[in-house]
This record gives C-alpha cells, sequence and structure tokens, in this order.
C-alpha cells in the first residue's frame, strides 16, 4: 500500500483526519512530547490534546510522565483491528436493537384487516421466507421436517446456529418424517409459521390463532 493512501485508509476506519495525521505523527517521532506532534501537524495544542485524549480512548496512544513532563507513544498498529472489533460490536448491538424494534412495531400496528397469510410462488421469494425466519425474536422454534430435499439438514443447521448466535439460549424442535403424518413439505412455526410444500412455493401465515392451532398439533405430534 503506498504511503499516500494511509489517510484515506485509516479514515475508513472512523479516524478524523486530525487523528490520522497526530497518529502518523506519534508513529514517526516514536516517544515524543505533545508540543513536538503540535508542531510537526501543525496543529494547535490544545486541539492537539484533545485529539490524543480520543486516541488514547481507542487504545491507540499511551501516555507516560518523565520529570513532571508528559510523553506519549503511538501504540502498535496491530491495535487497530481493536477498532474494528468495537465497531462489529456496536453492528451487532445495533441490528439486535432494530430488530427488537421491528418486532415492536409489527406487534403494535398489526391491523386486523391486514392479509396476514401469503402465498409464495417463486424460488427468490422462498429464499426471502427463509430469511425472514433468520430474523425471529422467537426462543421457542418447532420445525416439521417430512422432505429433507426442500431444507437440507445442513442449511437447517447453519440457520440455527445463527439465530442462536444472535438471541442466545434458543430452544428448537424438529420431528422428522418418522413421525405420523401425511404432510410432505416443510412447517417452520416461530412467531409466525412458515409452510414449505415443494422448493418453489411457500404460505407466509402471521395470523396469531392459525399459529396457535399449528403448534398445538405440532406439540400432539
Amino acid at each position: 500500500m503506498e504511503l499516500e493512501i494511509l489517510p484515506l485508509e485509516l479514515r475508513k476506519l472512523g479516524l478524523t483526519e486530525k487523528e490520522v495525521q497526530i497518529y502518523l505523527s506519534a508513529l514517526g517521532l516514536g516517544y515524543t512530547s505533545i508540543q513536538k506532534i503540535a508542531e510537526q501537524t501543525r496543529i494547535s495544542r490544545p486541539t492537539t490534546y484533545s485529539i490524543i485524549k480520543s486516541l488514547k480512548d481507542k487504545g491507540l496512544i499511551s501516555q507516560s510522565k518523565d520529570k513532571n513532563k508528559k510523553y506519549i507513544i503511538a501504540e502498535s498498529p496491530d491495535k487497530l483491528l481493536g477498532i474494528l472489533k468495537r465497531e462489529k460490536k456496536e453492528i451487532d448491538e445495533k441490528e439486535r436493537e432494530f430488530l427488537r424494534i421491528i418486532a415492536i412495531l409489527k406487534d403494535k400496528y398489526q391491523l386486523e384487516d391486514r392479509r396476514d397469510i401469503k402465498v409464495y410462488k417463486t424460488k427468490t421469494s422462498i429464499e426471502n421466507l427463509l430469511n425472514d425466519f433468520l430474523t425471529t425474536q422467537s426462543k421457542n422454534i418447532y420445525v416439521l421436517v417430512n422432505n429433507e430435499k426442500i431444507w437440507p439438514i445442513k442449511a437447517r443447521q447453519s440457520v440455527y446456529k445463527k439465530i442462536k448466535q444472535r438471541l442466545g439460549k434458543v430452544q428448537i424442535k424438529e420431528l422428522s418424517k418418522k413421525s405420523n403424518t401425511s404432510f410432505n413439505g416443510i412447517v417452520i412455526i416461530y412467531d409466525k409459521v412458515i409452510i414449505l410444500p415443494d422448493k418453489t412455493s411457500g404460505i407466509l401465515i402471521e395470523n396469531k390463532i392459525i399459529i396457535d392451532l399449528i403448534k398445538s398439533f405440532f406439540l400432539y405430534l
């Protein structure tokens, strides 16, 4: 990577232009004083103090005292990975909060005359249905599997793993075709119900009464 584009790349990590200037200056100067960094970057000392505090909070700068004089040293660029990890954690937290808000809005503004049984007839729409299932907030999930070809076990386990990583402790129960039922497809029961009779068609049920009936039938099986 060319040195000229380093500042731009560092900006992509969420650092401000002046934070980049001061961090690169500190890297170049090594064990140095705030005054020298201010002089090299031509940033006022009060602003330099403020930015160094910000970089210190991000783990990119450390400070020490020698004869009552403050010195700073830039931390290894390896510490930049910490910024990415913090950002990822914040994004994950925002995603959880966003999904919680969506669930509240859906519950609050679910109108009585809304169509709560929808039929889908394309492969893409089935993928969208399964993506909708991935965003569930339900911690009790039931799956009736009477056709492995529609949704193979590896694909199911991958989805279950992602849900558990997001929600923590989740109870997932499966029934296979060994159960006494004539239905030949897949039924996913969570805060909604998805019925997949084959690979290219599906039904999404959001009516609570129907969902409770299907859940009761599953538990009976």
